[in-house]
């Protein structure tokens, strides 16, 4: 009996779901951004979601950078074989 076998050797993104959550976050804190300047809300409030949302923009790239690195590595390492 003969089988077809086929083996995906492209890496998986190891970050995929650390990269959705804090993608989800950031969403989310644009939605309450959004929000508080509807609503007029205090500059230093507004300031504060901005800077929140600017780190996790600075982190998810980052953590995109990494999953390249680890990308890449792996691809090294599958062509060792």
């Amino acid at each position: 009996m003969k089988y077809n076998v086929d083996i995906d050797l492209k890496p998986q993104p190891v970050l995929q779901e650390l990269i959705e959550d804090l993608t989800n976050k950031m969403l989310a804190q644009k939605r309450v951004l959004a929000d508080l300047e509807h609503m007029n809300a205090g500059s230093s409030l507004v300031r504060g979601v901005k800077a929140d949302i600017k780190l996790l923009d600075q982190v998810i790239e980052r953590i995109y950078a990494q999953q390249e690195l680890i990308d890449i590595r792996a691809e090294q390492i599958i062509g060792l074989n």
